[in-house]
């Protein structure tokens, strides 16, 4: 993310080496190889510094700056020519003073200084030595050194103080006034466990800590000094000794030593916006497209009434369509920022040929989402290695998660937990969409299970009607067999129905060859999509080998199974001939001679036809057949209740787990918070009960209002035991099946409901077991920093409410978050401690995009990029853009904010009038 890399405006760290040395230097490669190394080119010099990705070098050669120049000369080629390992590099012309006193001292000049004004600068210092050694010093007093590099206009940092030559060696009243002195900017400190000197700490000094190199060689070993070894990140938009003088003065906020940081500074979320675009909507974009590039951190918008700033802000909910999220109260007055205007009268803000581009980095690719009035736009677009944009598929909402809260939405928020919990859900952790995901699989197979309970039920209605006639049945084939006959209609109906059980248990296996042959059919899949792997890459033939081989294995299988299939099918054939050729056959076909000739006899003698008897010998195995039917049906029964019991368990859990994951949720990422706590509350969304439970029950025109009060009243408890709501809701349901049933004990207001209830189908009453209350959240804050006194939200003043929801939108969360006004209806006590506070710790995690007024959000927010809105022409411009280290921006800031000139005083107290 360094140099060409970095593609963002604003502020970003720069690794800064603020203590270098040249051959200009006397003891430059001291050692072996100094011959060698003293002629090395100021080209190569550089490129020592480049190739360890070092941006910015001061210049600092003992008394000397003699090689100033040279390397302006040898940098202005290597820009030109690029030669391997070349990148951007700022020079700081600089030199290595060594004080009355033996103390060094390092001064930086403004990059467009040169040799001839480091020349002048020793000379203003007293220096009268040989230029390059270390061991001759000025005439001038450590004061008067720092005096003479003020005059120059350079920054002052004391060299190693903790070490040779350094500042802390000295003593009594000559290290007193150099404590005192107020032109010190920062020191170079190379052990930061090194113990202070006493005189600074008694003097609550905070002077920062940077790094240096202090390079006399090109290389060396780890605990060794040489270009890219030890540097300080620096904290500013473009370089400059402006931008340098105020990274100092912020410390901490804008200096980092390089043994102290151990990532990269510049690291930022894996989504971040990179840029906003706006076509001819009404105000905005109509001359030329309105662009705003961004920084992955914390930018801010400003500007005075009527520059465009929520109109931007609105545009870009639009965009990333967001426009769901708003609560039905702003709803109305967010239309005009969806209107086309059709008069000077019309509010409308766009026009038919509006369009919106909001470009985005994730994951490392880049992404436009695009929206026009016209509808002719792809919703996402993905750029290709090639650099081509090309449509991709999905959500916009649900891809590119982006935060957006107006003032007036935040406030609202406070007023509806209900909304805020929507909110929270999006987040990882919780996974609402994963959970409903899961939830709708298992809802769907709970009413799928009991769809096919009732209708296994369905059946067992026949059951005593088919007993009753099968006993009817059995009767009269007694008298049958009474009638002198019945050892020959026994044995025939014997073996009648000994062949249906032969014919039910053939069929049952006699498609056993189809079903493998279709089973082998089915087993053997498409062969593998080529055009996903390349085939000049290994990893990629690897897999698709793998996958040639066990299709390969999967169709050998198949043949096995059309084998096997073959064997089945001789199975059957030779049954059929071992059947045929059976025992059985014979007595079979002899019982079936014998009753045809015993009703021929019969019917010759005129004493009766026995088909009744053989037709009702078939209906008595019907019969049996299906009451065996039914016997199987009943234990399939069993089975499927049980899984319902099971299904509608696990359903219960997965409920319960929501609540767990939204508690588990609350609890990590409002630890230590002073400003909010959270508390979820299961099952607690009463006002969301009644519209439930009437939209369950098909009445939602509010009658049967007593008696429907009385279900809830008993059901809903404001209780945080889940366990005891979950036996309330069970006692609802029972209840409503009992007066579905007419078995209710307890009165009801109004007859009619249960005339109501009783008519309901049946799966109203399956989805009521699976109705569960949603969860509340009981919100409370605190304006005190040490977290004591905390109320309920609903106590609080509008800010005070704001303050709170902001304090829980800032907690969590690596997605961008865009807030317009957000410091409306709070006191800057408030702001200060809340929303500069968490805005200082948050942007390195998310970035943030703050409409806003107030110059604390600005400055002591320590925006990294700073974008000034103005109207101008009737249309909406960027009159000014860039970090605070920039004057321009800091003049701007001045003049449009109010409180400007103070918050700078207060972020920079030595900065003086040069704000």
């Amino acid at each position: 993310m360094n140099g060409p890399l970095w593609p963002h405006p604003g502020s970003r760290w720069w690794r800064f080496d603020f203590h270098t040395h040249t051959p200009a230097s006397a003891d430059y490669g001291k050692g072996s190889h100094e011959s060698q190394l003293k002629q090395r080119t100021p080209g190569n010099w550089l490129l020592d510094y480049m190739r360890q990705e070092i941006d910015c070098v001061a210049v600092t050669d003992h008394n000397s700056g003699a090689w100033v120049d040279r390397l302006k000369e040898a940098l202005e080629s290597l820009s030109l020519e690029k030669p391997d390992g070349y990148r951007p590099l700022y020079l700081f012309p600089g030199v290595e003073i060594s004080v009355h006193g033996g103390i060094h001292l390092l001064a930086i000049l403004d990059p467009s200084k040169t040799t001839s004004d480091v020349d002048s600068l020793l000379g203003d210092a007293g220096f009268r030595g040989t230029k390059g050694r270390s061991d001759e010093v000025t005439t001038e007093s450590f004061t008067g050194v720092v005096d003479a590099v003020k005059q120059a206009g350079g920054i002052v940092i004391p060299a190693h103080v903790d070490g040779s030559s350094g500042l802390f060696t000295l003593a009594g009243t000559t290290l007193a006034q150099a404590l005192d002195c107020d032109d010190v900017f920062a020191i170079e400190v190379v052990d930061t466990a090194a113990q202070k000197p006493s005189p600074y700490s008694e003097r609550k000094l905070r002077w920062p800590e940077v790094l240096g190199s202090d390079a006399h060689h090109i290389e060396g070993t780890a605990d060794q000094r040489f270009p890219g070894s030890h540097y300080t990140w620096v904290k500013m938009g473009t370089p400059s000794l402006e931008g340098l003088r105020l990274a100092l003065l912020d410390g901490p906020l804008s200096i980092r030593r390089s043994d102290q940081e151990i990532e990269d500074p510049n690291r930022h979320a894996d989504l971040v916006i990179e840029s906003i675009e706006v076509a001819q909507a009404r105000y905005m974009g109509r001359s030329q497209t309105f662009k705003l590039e961004l920084n992955p951190w914390l930018n801010v918008v400003i500007g005075g009434r009527g520059t465009g700033k929520s109109t931007m802000f609105e545009f870009l909910r639009t965009a990333l369509r967001r426009d769901a999220e708003l609560p039905e109260t702003l709803a109305q007055d967010f239309e005009k920022y969806r209107k086309v205007y059709q008069n000077r009268q019309d509010d409308g803000l766009l026009t038919e040929d509006s369009r919106f581009v909001v470009t985005c980095r994730k994951d490392r690719t880049r992404f436009r989402i695009q929206w026009s009035q016209r509808g002719d736009v792809e919703a996402i677009e993905v750029q290709h290695g090639d650099g081509i944009w090309r449509p991709d598929q999905g959500d916009v909402a649900q891809r590119f998660p982006v935060r957006i809260y107006s003032q007036k939405q935040i406030f609202e928020l406070a007023k509806a937990p209900l909304a805020l919990l929507l909110i929270m859900d999006e987040a990882p952790e919780i996974g609402r969409r994963s959970w409903d995901e899961s939830w709708s699989r298992e809802e769907a197979q709970y009413l799928s299970i009991r769809a096919k309970e009732r209708e296994i039920e369905a059946g067992f209605a026949d059951e005593p009607r088919l007993r009753g006639e099968l006993e009817d049945i059995k009767r009269k084939l007694a008298i049958f067999e009474e009638a002198g006959h019945a050892a020959v209609l026994k044995e025939y109906q014997r073996r009648l129905r000994q062949q249906g059980g032969l014919e039910s248990w053939e069929g049952a296996w006699s498609r056993s060859g189809d079903r493998l042959r279709e089973l082998a059919r089915s087993l053997v899949p498409d062969p593998l999509d080529d055009s996903l792997f390349g085939a000049d890459e290994e990893a990629d033939r690897d897999i698709s080998e793998k996958a040639a081989n066990a299709l390969k294995s999967v169709k050998s299988v198949a043949l096995k199974l059309e084998d096997v299939a073959r064997e089945t099918d001789e199975v059957l054939t030779q049954w059929r001939q071992d059947r045929d050729g059976s025992v059985w056959k014979q007595v079979a076909n002899l019982a079936t001679q014998e009753y045809e000739a015993l009703r021929d006899r019969l019917k010759n003698a005129e004493a009766g036809d026995p088909s009744a008897y053989a037709g009702l010998a078939q209906r008595r195995q019907s019969l049996e057949g299906r009451l065996k039917d039914l016997e199987s049906r009943r234990k399939q029964l069993d089975t499927v209740r049980s899984e319902a019991v099971e299904s509608l368990s696990r359903l219960s859990e997965l409920r319960r787990e929501l609540t767990t994951r939204r508690s588990t949720f609350l609890s990590r990422i409002l630890t230590g918070n002073h400003f909010v706590r959270i508390e979820v509350i299961p099952y607690g969304a009463h006002e969301t009960v009644e519209a439930g439970l009437r939209r369950l029950l098909q009445r939602e025109d509010g009658v049967f209002e007593k008696d429907i009060d009385s279900l809830l009243e008993a059901a809903c408890s404001t209780t945080p035991d889940a366990s005891a709501v979950e036996q309330n809701l069970a006692n609802l349901r029972r209840r409503l099946r009992e007066i579905s049933a007419g078995k209710y004990s307890a009165p009801l207001a109004d007859r009619r409901f249960a005339a109501h209830v009783a008519k309901l189908p049946p799966e109203v009453f399956d989805r009521l077991d699976l109705w569960f209350p949603e969860d509340s959240l009981q919100v409370e804050y605190s304006t005190k920093a040490d977290g004591s006194g905390f109320r309920s939200i609903q106590e609080g003043s509008p800010g005070q409410k704001t303050a709170a929801l902001l304090a829980f939108l800032f907690s969590y969360g690596e997605e961008p978050i865009i807030l317009d006004q957000p410091e409306d209806d709070l006191d800057n006590h408030l702001i200060y401690d809340l929303i500069v506070g968490q805005l200082r710790r948050i942007k390195h995690k998310r970035q943030l995009i703050v409409v806003t007024h107030n110059a604390n959000i600005v400055v002591n927010g320590d925006a990294e990029l700073v974008v000034s809105l103005v109207a101008r022409g009737g249309e909406t411009h960027a009159e000014c853009t860039g970090c605070l280290q920039e004057k321009l921006v800091r003049e701007t800031i001045c003049l449009v904010m109010e409180g400007g000139r103070e918050a700078f005083a207060r972020r920079w107290k030595r900065l003086g009038s040069g704000t």
